[in-house]
Protein backbone atom coordinates (compact mmCIF):
# COMPACT_ATOMS: atom_id res chain seq x y z
CA UNK A 1 0.00 0.00 0.00
CA UNK A 2 2.83 2.08 0.45
CA UNK A 3 4.82 2.35 -2.31
CA UNK A 4 1.95 2.61 -4.45
CA UNK A 5 1.13 5.88 -2.62
CA UNK A 6 3.95 7.19 -3.34
CA UNK A 7 4.73 5.79 -6.67
CA UNK A 8 1.04 7.30 -7.31
CA UNK A 9 2.27 10.87 -6.00
CA UNK A 10 5.50 11.03 -8.08
CA UNK A 11 3.99 10.51 -10.72
CA UNK A 12 2.29 13.96 -10.33
CA UNK A 13 0.25 12.90 -13.48
CA UNK A 14 3.03 14.47 -15.08
CA UNK A 15 2.14 12.37 -18.62
CA UNK A 16 -0.95 14.31 -18.81
CA UNK A 17 0.38 17.94 -18.35
CA UNK A 18 1.61 19.90 -21.85
CA UNK A 19 4.55 22.04 -22.02
CA UNK A 20 2.61 25.14 -21.55
CA UNK A 21 0.12 24.75 -19.22
CA UNK A 22 0.00 26.30 -15.53
CA UNK A 23 -2.38 24.19 -14.33
CA UNK A 24 -2.54 25.32 -10.73
CA UNK A 25 -1.46 28.05 -8.48
CA UNK A 26 2.42 28.57 -9.08
CA UNK A 27 2.72 26.62 -12.34
CA UNK A 28 2.92 23.10 -13.14
CA UNK A 29 5.69 22.03 -9.93
CA UNK A 30 4.24 24.45 -8.03
CA UNK A 31 7.53 26.45 -7.74
CA UNK A 32 6.53 29.59 -10.59
CA UNK A 33 8.66 27.92 -12.91
CA UNK A 34 6.93 27.49 -16.39
CA UNK A 35 7.98 24.47 -18.16
CA UNK A 36 7.10 26.26 -21.06
CA UNK A 37 10.02 27.28 -24.08
CA UNK A 38 8.01 29.77 -25.80
CA UNK A 39 10.51 32.33 -26.17
CA UNK A 40 9.24 36.14 -24.73
CA UNK A 41 10.24 39.64 -25.88
CA UNK A 42 13.36 40.77 -24.31
CA UNK A 43 11.90 43.98 -23.85
CA UNK A 44 8.02 45.61 -23.40
CA UNK A 45 6.56 47.57 -26.64
CA UNK A 46 6.77 51.16 -26.27
CA UNK A 47 3.07 51.49 -26.88
CA UNK A 48 2.27 49.12 -24.31
CA UNK A 49 1.47 45.37 -24.08
CA UNK A 50 -0.25 43.77 -26.83
CA UNK A 51 -3.99 42.85 -25.62
CA UNK A 52 -5.18 39.69 -27.04
CA UNK A 53 -8.64 39.63 -25.64
CA UNK A 54 -10.30 40.34 -21.70
CA UNK A 55 -13.43 38.22 -20.50
CA UNK A 56 -16.75 39.51 -19.67
CA UNK A 57 -17.55 40.70 -16.17
CA UNK A 58 -15.89 38.64 -12.96
CA UNK A 59 -15.98 40.06 -9.84
CA UNK A 60 -13.21 40.22 -7.44
CA UNK A 61 -12.00 41.54 -3.72
CA UNK A 62 -15.08 41.47 -1.33
CA UNK A 63 -17.29 40.29 -4.45
CA UNK A 64 -14.79 37.34 -5.44
CA UNK A 65 -11.69 36.75 -3.98
CA UNK A 66 -8.40 36.94 -4.97
CA UNK A 67 -7.86 33.39 -6.95
CA UNK A 68 -5.52 33.45 -9.76
CA UNK A 69 -6.14 32.07 -13.06
CA UNK A 70 -4.82 28.47 -14.36
CA UNK A 71 -4.00 27.26 -18.05
CA UNK A 72 -4.95 23.49 -19.05
CA UNK A 73 -4.28 22.50 -22.50
CA UNK A 74 -6.23 25.95 -24.99
CA UNK A 75 -8.43 26.61 -21.84
CA UNK A 76 -8.55 29.16 -18.78
CA UNK A 77 -9.82 28.13 -15.57
CA UNK A 78 -11.12 30.61 -12.33
CA UNK A 79 -12.75 29.34 -9.32
CA UNK A 80 -14.71 32.20 -7.39
CA UNK A 81 -17.00 32.64 -5.13
CA UNK A 82 -19.28 34.92 -6.35
CA UNK A 83 -20.82 37.75 -4.39
CA UNK A 84 -23.70 39.92 -5.30
CA UNK A 85 -26.33 42.15 -2.51
CA UNK A 86 -29.78 41.88 -2.36
CA UNK A 87 -32.29 43.99 -0.61
CA UNK A 88 -33.03 42.92 2.94
CA UNK A 89 -34.96 43.47 5.97
CA UNK A 90 -31.24 42.58 7.60
CA UNK A 91 -28.15 44.37 8.95
CA UNK A 92 -24.81 43.38 8.65
CA UNK A 93 -21.40 44.38 9.82
CA UNK A 94 -19.40 43.00 7.57
CA UNK A 95 -15.35 43.57 6.50
CA UNK A 96 -16.43 45.74 3.87
CA UNK A 97 -18.26 47.97 6.44
CA UNK A 98 -15.43 48.33 8.74
CA UNK A 99 -13.25 48.95 5.53
CA UNK A 100 -16.09 52.06 5.14
CA UNK A 101 -15.44 53.30 8.61
CA UNK A 102 -11.77 53.01 8.29
CA UNK A 103 -11.20 50.81 11.37
CA UNK A 104 -7.64 49.37 12.01
CA UNK A 105 -7.33 47.75 15.14
CA UNK A 106 -4.79 47.81 17.78
CA UNK A 107 -3.56 47.08 20.76
CA UNK A 108 -5.57 48.20 23.58
CA UNK A 109 -2.70 50.09 25.19
CA UNK A 110 -2.29 51.88 21.89
CA UNK A 111 -5.84 52.71 21.42
CA UNK A 112 -6.40 54.26 24.48
CA UNK A 113 -2.59 56.47 24.10
CA UNK A 114 -4.01 56.86 20.65
CA UNK A 115 -7.35 58.48 21.19
CA UNK A 116 -5.91 60.47 24.34
CA UNK A 117 -3.69 62.33 21.73
CA UNK A 118 -6.40 63.03 19.20
CA UNK A 119 -8.65 64.57 21.35
CA UNK A 120 -6.13 66.50 23.03
CA UNK A 121 -3.53 67.89 19.46
CA UNK A 122 -1.55 70.62 19.85
CA UNK A 123 -2.67 74.07 18.16
CA UNK A 124 -0.07 73.42 14.94
CA UNK A 125 -0.75 73.91 11.59
CA UNK A 126 0.76 72.87 8.10
CA UNK A 127 4.13 71.81 8.17
CA UNK A 128 4.66 71.86 11.74
CA UNK A 129 1.23 69.89 12.42
CA UNK A 130 2.89 67.58 10.10
CA UNK A 131 6.37 67.26 11.77
CA UNK A 132 4.68 66.97 15.33
CA UNK A 133 2.89 63.64 14.16
CA UNK A 134 5.94 62.43 12.08
CA UNK A 135 7.52 62.88 15.53
CA UNK A 136 4.57 61.14 17.46
CA UNK A 137 5.02 58.18 15.84
CA UNK A 138 8.60 57.62 15.81
CA UNK A 139 8.09 58.15 19.69
CA UNK A 140 4.94 56.26 20.02
CA UNK A 141 5.02 53.58 17.20
CA UNK A 142 7.27 50.86 17.28
CA UNK A 143 8.86 49.73 13.70
CA UNK A 144 6.09 46.71 12.93
CA UNK A 145 3.23 49.47 14.15
CA UNK A 146 4.84 52.22 11.36
CA UNK A 147 4.87 50.44 9.15
CA UNK A 148 1.20 48.84 9.39
CA UNK A 149 -0.50 51.43 10.93
CA UNK A 150 1.85 54.80 10.66
CA UNK A 151 -0.21 56.75 8.15
CA UNK A 152 -3.45 55.49 9.23
CA UNK A 153 -2.71 56.76 12.64
CA UNK A 154 -1.80 60.04 10.95
CA UNK A 155 -4.89 60.51 9.05
CA UNK A 156 -6.51 60.10 12.49
CA UNK A 157 -4.50 62.97 14.23
CA UNK A 158 -5.59 64.94 10.39
CA UNK A 159 -9.14 64.48 11.53
CA UNK A 160 -8.98 65.43 14.92
CA UNK A 161 -12.30 65.36 16.91
CA UNK A 162 -14.38 64.74 13.69
CA UNK A 163 -13.12 60.83 13.35
CA UNK A 164 -15.39 58.36 14.74
CA UNK A 165 -13.43 56.83 18.29
CA UNK A 166 -12.52 53.74 18.59
CA UNK A 167 -14.09 52.59 21.09
CA UNK A 168 -17.42 52.72 18.54
CA UNK A 169 -15.19 51.15 15.75
CA UNK A 170 -14.07 48.40 17.82
CA UNK A 171 -17.88 47.81 19.41
CA UNK A 172 -18.92 47.57 15.64
CA UNK A 173 -15.95 45.45 14.36
CA UNK A 174 -16.98 42.74 17.46
CA UNK A 175 -20.44 42.70 15.63
CA UNK A 176 -19.09 40.89 12.81
CA UNK A 177 -20.96 37.95 11.98
CA UNK A 178 -23.56 38.91 13.75
CA UNK A 179 -26.12 40.21 11.71
CA UNK A 180 -29.25 41.98 12.88
CA UNK A 181 -32.76 41.22 12.44
CA UNK A 182 -34.03 44.25 10.89
CA UNK A 183 -32.91 48.10 11.33
CA UNK A 184 -35.01 48.44 14.51
CA UNK A 185 -32.73 45.55 16.14
CA UNK A 186 -29.58 47.28 14.98
CA UNK A 187 -31.13 51.00 16.20
CA UNK A 188 -31.62 49.86 19.43
CA UNK A 189 -28.51 47.75 19.70
CA UNK A 190 -26.33 51.00 19.07
CA UNK A 191 -28.39 52.92 21.86
CA UNK A 192 -28.21 50.25 23.96
CA UNK A 193 -24.53 50.39 23.55
CA UNK A 194 -24.34 54.52 24.34
CA UNK A 195 -23.64 55.36 20.56
CA UNK A 196 -23.58 59.29 20.78
CA UNK A 197 -26.49 60.11 18.35
CA UNK A 198 -23.68 61.36 15.80
CA UNK A 199 -21.79 58.81 15.66
CA UNK A 200 -24.89 56.83 15.31
CA UNK A 201 -25.84 58.69 12.20
CA UNK A 202 -22.74 57.96 10.71
CA UNK A 203 -22.86 53.70 11.82
CA UNK A 204 -26.39 53.88 10.27
CA UNK A 205 -25.54 54.97 7.35
CA UNK A 206 -22.06 52.64 6.81
CA UNK A 207 -24.62 49.45 6.92
CA UNK A 208 -26.37 48.48 3.73
CA UNK A 209 -29.78 47.76 3.65
CA UNK A 210 -28.83 44.42 1.82
CA UNK A 211 -27.23 41.77 2.22
CA UNK A 212 -24.75 39.52 0.72
CA UNK A 213 -25.44 36.14 -1.40
CA UNK A 214 -22.56 34.06 -2.68
CA UNK A 215 -22.52 31.31 -5.35
CA UNK A 216 -19.43 28.67 -5.92
CA UNK A 217 -18.55 29.03 -9.53
CA UNK A 218 -16.22 27.52 -11.78
CA UNK A 219 -15.23 29.35 -14.98
CA UNK A 220 -14.14 27.95 -18.28
CA UNK A 221 -12.69 30.26 -21.27
CA UNK A 222 -11.82 29.56 -24.19
CA UNK A 223 -7.61 30.91 -24.88
CA UNK A 224 -7.50 32.54 -27.91
CA UNK A 225 -10.48 34.47 -27.23
CA UNK A 226 -11.76 34.64 -23.66
CA UNK A 227 -15.26 33.51 -24.73
CA UNK A 228 -16.56 31.01 -21.77
CA UNK A 229 -16.94 27.76 -22.68
CA UNK A 230 -18.73 26.68 -19.21
CA UNK A 231 -19.81 27.85 -16.07
CA UNK A 232 -20.45 25.86 -13.00
CA UNK A 233 -22.32 27.29 -10.19
CA UNK A 234 -23.85 26.27 -7.03
CA UNK A 235 -25.52 28.33 -4.16
CA UNK A 236 -22.44 28.91 -1.69
CA UNK A 237 -21.76 31.28 1.78
CA UNK A 238 -20.92 34.86 1.27
CA UNK A 239 -17.49 34.91 2.45
CA UNK A 240 -15.83 37.85 1.30
CA UNK A 241 -12.29 38.26 -0.28
CA UNK A 242 -10.86 36.07 2.22
CA UNK A 243 -11.95 33.51 -0.43
CA UNK A 244 -8.99 33.33 -2.63
CA UNK A 245 -8.01 30.20 -3.52
CA UNK A 246 -6.63 28.93 -6.75
CA UNK A 247 -8.07 26.24 -8.69
CA UNK A 248 -6.48 22.83 -9.97
CA UNK A 249 -6.69 21.03 -13.38
CA UNK A 250 -5.50 17.09 -13.44
CA UNK A 251 -6.21 14.33 -15.73
CA UNK A 252 -9.55 16.08 -16.87
CA UNK A 253 -11.16 17.79 -14.03
CA UNK A 254 -10.82 20.64 -11.75
CA UNK A 255 -10.52 20.66 -8.33
CA UNK A 256 -12.14 24.05 -6.48
CA UNK A 257 -11.66 25.11 -2.68
CA UNK A 258 -14.93 28.03 -3.15
CA UNK A 259 -16.81 29.05 0.31
CA UNK A 260 -17.08 25.85 2.43
CA UNK A 261 -16.83 23.37 0.05
CA UNK A 262 -14.02 21.37 -1.86
CA UNK A 263 -15.30 21.03 -5.57
CA UNK A 264 -14.53 18.45 -8.41
CA UNK A 265 -16.06 19.19 -11.80
CA UNK A 266 -15.10 17.65 -15.62
CA UNK A 267 -12.86 19.56 -17.53
CA UNK A 268 -14.60 19.55 -20.73
CA UNK A 269 -18.02 20.52 -19.92
CA UNK A 270 -18.08 21.66 -15.67
CA UNK A 271 -20.49 18.82 -15.08
CA UNK A 272 -20.24 18.23 -10.90
CA UNK A 273 -18.45 14.83 -10.16
CA UNK A 274 -18.32 15.39 -6.13
CA UNK A 275 -18.14 18.32 -3.71
CA UNK A 276 -17.32 17.54 0.47
CA UNK A 277 -17.40 20.15 3.13
CA UNK A 278 -13.84 22.12 4.20
CA UNK A 279 -15.13 22.32 7.67
CA UNK A 280 -14.46 26.27 7.12
CA UNK A 281 -15.46 28.72 5.42
CA UNK A 282 -13.27 30.62 2.65
CA UNK A 283 -10.50 29.41 2.45
CA UNK A 284 -7.60 31.38 0.49
CA UNK A 285 -4.92 27.95 0.50
CA UNK A 286 -5.21 26.02 -2.97
CA UNK A 287 -5.18 22.79 -3.66
CA UNK A 288 -2.76 20.56 -4.18
CA UNK A 289 -3.15 17.23 -6.69
CA UNK A 290 -0.69 14.52 -5.87
CA UNK A 291 -1.24 10.87 -6.45
CA UNK A 292 -4.83 9.75 -5.81
CA UNK A 293 -5.41 12.67 -3.19
CA UNK A 294 -5.75 15.93 -2.85
CA UNK A 295 -4.18 18.24 0.52
CA UNK A 296 -5.59 21.11 1.68
CA UNK A 297 -4.81 24.10 4.36
CA UNK A 298 -8.08 24.22 5.22
CA UNK A 299 -7.71 25.52 9.02
CA UNK A 300 -5.85 22.38 9.22
CA UNK A 301 -3.81 20.31 7.01
CA UNK A 302 -6.09 17.62 5.63
CA UNK A 303 -6.37 15.01 2.89
CA UNK A 304 -9.30 14.33 0.24
CA UNK A 305 -9.77 10.89 -1.58
CA UNK A 306 -9.14 12.47 -5.81
CA UNK A 307 -11.95 9.45 -6.89
CA UNK A 308 -14.96 10.49 -4.53
CA UNK A 309 -13.78 13.82 -2.15
CA UNK A 310 -13.71 11.14 0.69
CA UNK A 311 -11.80 12.59 4.22
CA UNK A 312 -8.69 10.47 4.37
CA UNK A 313 -7.25 12.34 7.30
CA UNK A 314 -6.46 15.46 9.08
CA UNK A 315 -3.93 16.76 11.27
CA UNK A 316 -5.61 19.80 13.81
CA UNK A 317 -1.98 21.04 14.64
CA UNK A 318 -1.04 22.18 11.51
CA UNK A 319 -3.23 24.97 11.52
CA UNK A 320 -3.24 27.60 8.39
CA UNK A 321 -6.00 28.20 5.92
CA UNK A 322 -4.01 31.04 3.40
CA UNK A 323 -0.61 29.47 2.57
CA UNK A 324 -0.77 26.76 -0.16
CA UNK A 325 0.43 23.35 0.60
CA UNK A 326 3.62 22.16 -0.58
CA UNK A 327 4.78 18.78 -1.61
CA UNK A 328 8.94 18.58 -0.87
CA UNK A 329 10.45 15.63 -2.20
CA UNK A 330 14.01 15.63 -1.16
CA UNK A 331 16.57 13.95 -2.47
CA UNK A 332 16.69 10.88 -0.24
CA UNK A 333 14.05 10.00 1.96
CA UNK A 334 10.58 10.00 1.79
CA UNK A 335 8.06 13.09 0.62
CA UNK A 336 6.63 15.49 3.42
CA UNK A 337 3.63 17.75 2.84
CA UNK A 338 4.72 21.05 3.89
CA UNK A 339 2.24 23.54 5.72
CA UNK A 340 3.52 27.51 6.15
CA UNK A 341 1.08 27.74 8.84
CA UNK A 342 -0.75 30.66 10.79
CA UNK A 343 2.39 30.35 13.43
CA UNK A 344 5.34 28.09 12.42
CA UNK A 345 6.49 25.67 9.47
CA UNK A 346 4.58 22.26 9.91
CA UNK A 347 6.05 19.00 8.04
CA UNK A 348 3.02 16.24 7.81
CA UNK A 349 3.74 12.75 6.14
CA UNK A 350 1.20 12.46 3.27
CA UNK A 351 0.35 9.31 3.89
CA UNK A 352 -1.44 8.93 7.14
CA UNK A 353 -1.18 12.70 8.67
CA UNK A 354 0.87 12.47 10.94
CA UNK A 355 3.08 15.55 12.13
CA UNK A 356 7.02 14.61 11.44
CA UNK A 357 8.40 17.81 12.39
CA UNK A 358 8.03 21.62 13.09
CA UNK A 359 10.21 24.36 12.62
CA UNK A 360 9.55 28.36 12.65
CA UNK A 361 8.18 29.99 10.05
CA UNK A 362 4.45 30.75 9.55
CA UNK A 363 2.96 33.07 7.13
CA UNK A 364 0.82 33.50 4.09
CA UNK A 365 3.55 32.75 2.01
CA UNK A 366 3.97 29.10 -0.22
CA UNK A 367 6.61 27.73 0.74
CA UNK A 368 9.15 26.21 -2.66
CA UNK A 369 11.00 22.84 -2.74
CA UNK A 370 14.22 21.77 -4.81
CA UNK A 371 16.16 18.55 -3.73
CA UNK A 372 17.44 19.39 0.17
CA UNK A 373 15.89 22.66 -0.10
CA UNK A 374 13.01 24.44 1.19
CA UNK A 375 12.78 27.98 1.04
CA UNK A 376 10.01 30.39 2.88
CA UNK A 377 8.88 33.85 3.24
CA UNK A 378 7.91 34.66 6.75
CA UNK A 379 7.30 37.41 9.34
CA UNK A 380 8.03 35.45 12.14
CA UNK A 381 11.06 37.88 14.11
CA UNK A 382 14.56 36.28 12.77
CA UNK A 383 12.97 34.19 10.30
CA UNK A 384 12.25 36.54 7.10
CA UNK A 385 13.51 34.76 3.67
CA UNK A 386 14.88 31.82 4.91
CA UNK A 387 16.21 28.32 3.78
CA UNK A 388 15.74 25.13 5.41
CA UNK A 389 18.10 21.75 4.15
CA UNK A 390 16.81 18.34 5.01
CA UNK A 391 19.09 16.16 7.04
CA UNK A 392 19.95 12.54 7.29
CA UNK A 393 17.70 12.34 10.26
CA UNK A 394 14.16 13.48 8.77
CA UNK A 395 14.39 17.03 9.51
CA UNK A 396 14.74 20.14 8.66
CA UNK A 397 17.67 22.43 10.10
CA UNK A 398 17.95 26.38 9.22
CA UNK A 399 20.64 26.99 6.98
CA UNK A 400 20.74 30.63 6.50
CA UNK A 401 17.76 33.41 7.01
CA UNK A 402 17.56 37.68 5.63
CA UNK A 403 15.00 39.19 7.57
CA UNK A 404 13.34 42.73 7.76
CA UNK A 405 10.23 44.76 8.99
CA UNK A 406 8.15 45.29 6.40
CA UNK A 407 4.06 45.49 6.01
CA UNK A 408 3.30 42.15 4.40
CA UNK A 409 4.63 39.17 4.54
CA UNK A 410 3.11 37.28 1.44
CA UNK A 411 4.95 36.61 -1.68
CA UNK A 412 6.55 33.24 -2.49
CA UNK A 413 9.97 32.87 -3.62
CA UNK A 414 11.40 30.68 -6.64
CA UNK A 415 13.89 29.05 -6.46
CA UNK A 416 16.12 28.55 -10.10
CA UNK A 417 19.31 27.60 -11.03
CA UNK A 418 21.17 27.70 -7.06
CA UNK A 419 19.29 30.97 -7.43
CA UNK A 420 16.34 32.07 -4.78
CA UNK A 421 14.47 34.87 -6.07
CA UNK A 422 11.96 37.28 -4.22
CA UNK A 423 10.10 39.68 -5.21
CA UNK A 424 8.10 41.11 -2.46
CA UNK A 425 8.60 43.47 0.96
CA UNK A 426 9.49 45.98 -1.05
CA UNK A 427 11.78 43.98 -2.27
CA UNK A 428 13.92 42.56 -5.05
CA UNK A 429 16.57 39.74 -4.56
CA UNK A 430 18.56 37.13 -5.51
CA UNK A 431 20.68 34.83 -2.81
CA UNK A 432 22.78 31.90 -3.36
CA UNK A 433 20.91 29.13 -2.41
CA UNK A 434 23.59 27.58 -0.59
CA UNK A 435 24.80 29.91 1.36
CA UNK A 436 22.81 32.51 1.30
CA UNK A 437 24.88 34.90 -0.09
CA UNK A 438 22.83 38.03 -1.26
CA UNK A 439 24.06 38.33 -5.27
CA UNK A 440 21.63 41.30 -6.01
CA UNK A 441 19.22 43.22 -3.95
CA UNK A 442 17.19 46.72 -4.98
CA UNK A 443 15.41 48.36 -2.28
CA UNK A 444 12.12 50.35 -2.26
CA UNK A 445 9.95 48.44 -5.25
CA UNK A 446 6.46 48.62 -4.58
CA UNK A 447 6.01 44.46 -4.88
CA UNK A 448 4.08 43.43 -1.69
CA UNK A 449 1.64 40.44 -2.16
CA UNK A 450 1.91 38.99 -5.48
CA UNK A 451 4.33 35.69 -6.03
CA UNK A 452 6.29 36.29 -9.44
CA UNK A 453 6.72 33.59 -12.07
CA UNK A 454 9.46 32.56 -13.97
CA UNK A 455 9.79 32.12 -18.10
CA UNK A 456 12.05 32.15 -20.54
CA UNK A 457 15.18 33.03 -18.22
CA UNK A 458 13.01 36.44 -17.06
CA UNK A 459 11.12 37.14 -13.93
CA UNK A 460 7.60 38.96 -14.35
CA UNK A 461 5.91 40.48 -11.20
CA UNK A 462 3.27 43.16 -10.09
CA UNK A 463 4.54 45.98 -8.48
CA UNK A 464 2.63 49.00 -7.51
CA UNK A 465 -0.55 46.86 -6.50
CA UNK A 466 -1.00 45.22 -9.56
CA UNK A 467 -1.16 48.46 -12.05
CA UNK A 468 2.40 47.55 -13.60
CA UNK A 469 4.18 44.31 -14.17
CA UNK A 470 8.20 44.38 -14.30
CA UNK A 471 10.49 42.00 -16.23
CA UNK A 472 13.74 41.22 -14.61
CA UNK A 473 16.27 39.29 -16.03
CA UNK A 474 16.85 36.15 -14.28
CA UNK A 475 20.53 36.47 -13.39
CA UNK A 476 23.04 36.29 -10.24
CA UNK A 477 25.29 38.74 -11.85
CA UNK A 478 23.86 42.11 -11.64
CA UNK A 479 19.65 43.53 -11.02
CA UNK A 480 18.74 44.01 -14.67
CA UNK A 481 15.32 45.59 -15.14
CA UNK A 482 14.21 44.71 -19.17
CA UNK A 483 10.69 46.20 -19.11
CA UNK A 484 8.23 47.79 -17.78
CA UNK A 485 4.37 47.78 -18.33
CA UNK A 486 1.17 49.19 -17.82
CA UNK A 487 -1.42 45.62 -16.71
CA UNK A 488 -4.35 47.18 -14.48
CA UNK A 489 -4.05 43.77 -12.78
CA UNK A 490 -5.33 43.25 -9.24
CA UNK A 491 -2.02 43.39 -6.69
CA UNK A 492 -3.35 40.53 -4.60
CA UNK A 493 -3.42 37.67 -7.59
CA UNK A 494 -0.75 36.07 -9.45
CA UNK A 495 -0.32 35.93 -13.36
CA UNK A 496 0.00 32.78 -15.39
CA UNK A 497 1.54 32.06 -18.86
CA UNK A 498 1.37 29.69 -21.34
CA UNK A 499 3.34 29.85 -24.78
CA UNK A 500 4.12 33.25 -24.33
CA UNK A 501 0.71 34.52 -23.51
CA UNK A 502 0.30 36.09 -20.30
CA UNK A 503 -3.18 35.83 -17.81
CA UNK A 504 -3.96 38.26 -15.71
CA UNK A 505 -6.73 39.01 -13.48
CA UNK A 506 -7.94 42.73 -13.33
CA UNK A 507 -10.79 43.80 -10.68
CA UNK A 508 -13.20 42.85 -13.19
CA UNK A 509 -12.21 40.55 -15.65
CA UNK A 510 -9.66 38.15 -17.25
CA UNK A 511 -6.98 39.91 -20.21
CA UNK A 512 -4.55 38.07 -22.34
CA UNK A 513 -1.35 39.73 -23.14
CA UNK A 514 0.68 38.54 -25.81
CA UNK A 515 4.28 38.88 -24.79
CA UNK A 516 6.19 37.16 -27.68
CA UNK A 517 8.40 38.72 -30.02
CA UNK A 518 7.09 40.35 -32.88
CA UNK A 519 9.65 39.23 -35.40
Amino acid sequence: MKCSFLLAAASLSASTLLAGDWNQWRGPDRNGVSQDTSPIAETFPAEGLKKVWESEFIPSNEYGGHGSPVVSGERVFLSVVWHERVNSETREIDTEVMQTLNYRGTTPELAKKLEETRLNLPKLRGAKFDEWVTQWRKDNLNEKEEINIGSWVASRFKAGKAAIGLEWLKKMSDKQGKPFENAAAFNKWLDDEGFPPDVKEKMIAAVPNTVKVAQDVILCLDLNTGKQVWKYAKPGKPSGRQSSSTCCVVDGKVYAACSTDLICVNENDGALIWTTPLGISGPAASPLVMGDRIYMAAGKACAFSKADGKLVWEQKEAKGNVASPTWWQPATGKPVLVINGNNALYGVNPEDGKMLWTAEGGSQSTPVASGDWLVLYSGTEGVGLRAYQMQADGKPKAAWSHYWATRRYTGSPIIHEGNVYLCCGEKHQCVDLQTGAVKWQVNEVNSTITSPLLADGKLLVYENNGTHIRMVKATNGAYEQLGRAKTDAMGCSSPAITNGRLLVRQKDKLVCFDLRPTN
